[in-house]
């Protein structure tokens, strides 16, 4: 336990503040990019920002989900990665702010913000039947409320994460009782931030074809933002592991039991997959087809072919053997292409709607709005991280968490 805190510096390393810096200055250069793109084409530009947005708080709120199960089961082994789980979610207050152009935006992607984008009478009669719910101040309301409850809640969780690592811990003390308000808090408003999360996939990603609904999309965009936390975690810590305090704490057990979650989590966002595709092909009514039809032409076919291979057959292939997942390189490679996985995802459920027949895809202004989104949300959180041990030194559950072997 002692050697836990030997790395940690209070303002930060240079490494550290040189990728802040470096995080800044591409988002400075995103958003350059960005304004000349809504010069040249803002419905394209629009629809890349939105897609890099949408990805991001997936991955964020993704994190966030990582702490609160790890509290609501009393898990131990995840008391070491936690504070990466927290990390994670630092950059929810600049994506709040970040969803302030998806509002100012909206008219030029989204058909109920302008009539004029619906094609067909029958999409006008919808977006007139939905229009108390889809319309402009209740769309930047309600995206208000769910990042209100995202942030109060990772803040909370932090903050006496934080708490206990000055105050130390206290010997004697029950780790149940002494997380209980914790696991309180996480039991409690887990279904609420899954709703949140819910609700917003129907917002930002299925409002773009206001016709169409799918009551497992919202389970969908969420599992595939838990992968790619997850993916991020793994990521975080072997970047972390050969120069901070997690060095001392994290070991090829942990970096397994990540890898064990992670493939159950690839096979579940697979079959949230198949079984929308499933359950629509079935029905088959026109309203609801409509979701394949559109990325069955074009460019969009071959993103399915991606997504069948990269996104679930590769991970699940190469995930199985117990080796693999007790190698940290070796994970933290899955963890990035798990990661890319997921942004080709995003990519594929927003474009579609958006982009003409024959454009360009991928195109220059994607990259301009991942810098400028992924940018800012990076530069943020590792500014709010500067000085804080990798590690929540206080945390009751951490003695066992470092003595966690992996049998399975």
């Amino acid at each position: 336990m002692a050697a836990l805190g030997r790395h940690s510096r209070p303002h930060g390393s240079r490494a550290e503040r040189r990728a802040i810096a470096i995080a800044a200055a591409l988002a400075a250069a995103g958003f350059l990019a960005c304004a000349a793109g809504l010069m040249v084409d803002p419905v394209r530009t629009w629809g890349a920002y939105l897609t890099a947005f949408t990805c991001a708080v997936s991955i964020a709120v993704g994190g966030l989900v990582f702490q609160m199960i790890a509290f609501a089961t009393s898990s131990r082994w995840m008391s070491v990665v936690r504070r990466l789980a927290e990390s994670t979610t630092l950059a929810l207050p600049v994506l709040a702010l970040l969803f302030v152009p998806v509002v100012l935006g909206a008219g030029h992607i989204y058909p109920w913000a302008d009539g004029a984008r619906a094609v067909g009478e029958h999409q006008r009669e919808i977006l007139v039947h939905r229009a108390p719910y889809l319309n402009l101040p209740a769309f930047a309301a309600r995206g208000a409320v769910y990042f209100a409850l995202w942030i109060a809640v990772a803040w909370l969780l932090r903050a006496r994460s934080l708490r206990r690592d000055r105050q130390g811990q206290r010997p004697g003390a029950d780790p149940e009782a002494v997380l209980g308000r914790d696991r309180a808090i996480s039991c409690a408003l887990l279904p609420l931030v899954g709703l949140a999360v819910t609700f917003a996939a129907f917002d930002w990603i299925m409002s773009l074809a206001p016709g169409w609904y799918s009551t497992i999309f919202g389970l969908y965009y969420t599992a595939g933002g838990f992968v790619a936390a997850l993916g991020l975690l793994l990521l975080l810590a072997r970047a972390a592991g050969r120069s901070s305090d997690l060095a001392g704490a994290m070991t090829p057990d942990h970096t397994h039991a990540l890898g064990r979650l992670l493939l159950s989590m690839v096979i579940f966002w697979a079959y949230c997959a198949t079984f929308q595709a499933l359950l629509i092909a079935i029905a088959d009514k026109p309203e609801e087809v409509t979701f394949y039809v559109d990325r069955l032409r074009g460019p969009w076919p071959g993103f399915i072919v991606v997504l069948i291979v990269g996104h679930f057959a590769l991970p699940f292939l190469a995930l199985l053997p117990r080796g693999v997942k007790r190698s940290s390189r070796a994970m933290a490679v899955a963890g990035g292409w798990v990661l890319v996985m997921h942004l080709v995802d995003v990519y594929w459920l927003v474009m579609p709607q958006v982009v003409e027949d024959g454009d360009a895809v991928p195109h220059w202004l994607d990259l301009a709005a991942l810098a400028a989104v992924l940018g800012s949300a990076v530069a943020f959180a590792l500014w709010r991280q500067l000085g804080v041990p990798l590690v929540a030194r206080g945390d009751p559950f951490l003695p066992a968490g470092l003595r966690y072997r992996s049998w399975s």
